[in-house]
């Protein structure tokens, strides 16, 4: 009768190979984790360190810091557009830049200057096309508020323009909304039924004035906003 002690040791060796096999791939599992987890970790690094969206302002600058944007102003004499360096957070993808762009465009005017929107106009939404087109919903003071003066609704309609495709570079043209509706005009002159690009004819290149403030004035005390333009009445501005 055949000794059992040789099956013993062979299905001991047999169950010391299944071990060692499933140590080492095990061991291979644990290595291939390890490694996804630092490659998954440099490149999470990597993106918090890069600015997100696919591009920026033409200003230089890193997330952390504000960049440097041109805004459009009406000059003192109502007859023209006046370009002004202020600074602005970063916005982390083109369309935070956008809209910060057109919210600062928005507000008052440093001194000596106006701004070109009525007071109360406020930005309700953007959508940009895979064109390049950026479409700005405004909303309805700026028409119900308007001087109503061709020139002024030009430059109305172009420090807008300027100054979002100056200041981000994903945007080429714009097109102006008013209360989430296409419009044929501002005021009546102006045609805005399709895409405006940048026009910068009627900027003017005037000195800063050494007592130009940046700054807005106090809300009692007048500023450009107020002021006649081109004899029309500006009660509404």
């Amino acid at each position: 009768m055949e000794s059992p002690e040789p099956k013993r040791r062979h299905a001991a060796r047999g169950r010391l190979r299944a071990y060692r096999i499933a140590g080492s791939a095990l061991l291979a599992l644990t290595i291939g984790a390890a490694t996804l987890t630092l490659i998954l970790v440099e490149r999470w690094e990597s993106a918090a360190d890069a600015p997100a969206g696919g591009g920026g302002m033409r200003a230089g600058g890193s997330r952390n810091s504000p960049f440097t944007a041109t805004m459009f102003y009406v000059a003192a004499d109502g007859l023209g557009l006046v370009r002004r360096e202020i600074e602005v957070p970063y916005g982390a993808d083109t369309l935070s830049r956008a809209r910060i762009i057109v919210e600062r465009q928005l507000e008052r005017a440093p001194r000596q200057l106006r701004s070109a929107f009525p007071r109360g106009t406020r930005l309700r939404a953007l959508y940009l096309a895979d064109d390049g087109s950026l479409f700005v919903d405004l909303s309805g003071e700026v028409t119900t508020e308007h001087s109503g003066g061709s020139l002024d609704e030009l430059l109305t309609v172009y420090a807008l323009v300027n100054a979002l495709t100056t200041n981000v570079a994903d945007v080429d043209a714009v097109q102006i909304l008013v209360d989430g509706r296409e419009v044929d005009t501002l005021a009546g002159h102006i045609d805005l039924r399709q895409p405006l690009t940048p026009n910068m004819t009627w900027v003017v290149d005037l000195p800063r004035p050494a007592e130009e403030s940046t700054a807005p004035p106090p809300d009692n005390e007048a500023d450009g906003e107020s002021a006649p333009r081109n004899g029309a009445d500006s009660s509404s501005w």
